[in-house]
């Protein structure tokens, strides 16, 4: 466990835990969105950016003004990108005032050059010279030659981009998730009987969040983690993929967020798991890599915390049609019954305080799924 150190007077121990409840509020507002939820917490943590693909109306936008709510000094900035927009309705207008004494500069106020946070919808719709602009202040965190203050810039697209001129910007996106729609009816119901309304359950202030990100910097990658990690690449490669130095040297850092936020001192075996959001470049590719990063020997806990997800996963795909649930009923049980006592067994011999806090969730959600199935096996035998 990382010592509750201070950063600047800021208490990091507080910090970690108004980020991760931020990341347990959204994902039960926002559910089957587990995977985008991590994203975007892991890409604020390292300094990385978020590309979102998926069709319109999967809450890709309020998904992430939901995360940003938590933020309130945050300045923001969303709009849709367009072939025929120009780099005033990015960066701002040129400055009149400025042009008088023959100067030429841009007000960025409230605009992606002055703002923390950036939504750009469509975001390879652009023209090739505003993607330019978008790729200057994506990598560099520079427009003109100047800094700008962005931290995290979150993309969403339709599709993924098969133009060539496309494919910097597409790189800079270092972590990747596609969104679907809803698939468990039972979700979809809930979800059309209560739309998700989201309300801000952390405040983190910007300095809070400068001071975790620099404070994910100090958590160490082992020589076991390295090894491990030349072990996957060479996995990957023989598999056809091949990733570039630079994304590798970059996704360490996304080990550290990832590891920070479980309050780990280093890197774990646990944490490899989240390459699957920055390996991959076509869709095609992201069954490969899940498979190479399945071969990591994880600890009982990530594989307790799979068993548990799978149970949940049958629960949410449950019919909704009465007798079909009645019918269905008994094995379901027996199976969430039969996950309960595979996890018992898999931490029988105890564990972290530390990654007890870190299942405990999903025990608890478990939990009230058996009890739910345990009483309406009671009604439907009393029938």
């Amino acid at each position: 466990m990382m010592k509750s150190t201070t950063n600047n007077s800021v208490n990091m121990t507080s910090v970690r835990h108004r980020f991760r409840t931020a990341r347990d509020s959204l994902l039960a507002a926002f559910r089957e969105r587990e995977n985008a939820v991590e994203c975007i917490l892991l890409a604020a943590l390292s300094g990385n950016h978020v590309l979102l693909v998926g069709p319109p109306g999967t809450a890709k936008s309020a998904l992430f003004f939901g995360f940003l709510s938590c933020f309130p000094d945050a300045r923001k900035f969303q709009t849709l990108v367009t072939k025929f927009g120009t780099e005033d309705e990015y960066f701002g207008p040129v400055k009149l005032s400025a042009l008088k004494n023959d100067l030429w500069e841009r007000n960025l106020d409230g605009r992606l050059a002055g703002v923390e946070c950036a939504f750009l919808d469509e975001v390879f719709k652009g023209s090739d010279s505003v993607l330019n602009a978008f790729l200057s202040a994506m990598n560099e965190r520079l427009y003109k030659g100047r800094p700008i203050p962005l931290r995290m810039l979150v993309g969403a697209s339709n599709e993924l981009p098969e133009e060539e001129n496309l494919a910097a910007v597409y790189d800079r996106f270092l972590l990747r998730d596609l969104v679907e729609y809803v698939q468990a009816d039972a979700t979809w119901m809930q979800l059309v009987a209560t739309p998700p309304a989201y309300t801000a359950s952390a405040q983190i202030k910007l300095a809070e969040w400068d001071a975790a990100r620099v404070d994910v910097g100090r958590v160490t990658l082992p020589e076991r983690i390295v090894q491990e990690l030349l072990r996957i690449r060479n996995e990957l490669k023989a598999n056809g993929i091949v990733v570039s130095d630079r994304r590798w040297i970059a996704l360490t850092r996304v080990l550290r967020a990832a590891a920070w936020l479980d309050d780990c001192a280093e890197v774990e075996l646990d944490h490899l798991a989240v390459l699957r959001y920055g390996l991959w470049q076509k869709p095609d590719d992201r069954a490969r890599v899940v498979a190479v990063l399945d071969t990591v020997d994880r600890s009982a806990v990530a594989k307790a915390i799979t068993v548990v997800d799978e149970a949940l996963r049958a629960y949410a795909h449950r019919p909704t049609e009465a007798a079909a649930y009645l019918e269905a009923l008994p094995k379901l049980a027996a199976d969430v019954t039969d996950a309960a006592k595979r996890v018992q067994e898999q931490l029988k011999e105890g564990v972290s305080r530390r990654a007890q806090a870190r299942i405990q969730p999903k025990l608890d959600e478990l939990k009230k799924v058996h009890d739910a199935l345990k009483a309406d096996l009671a009604k439907r035998y009393a029938l």
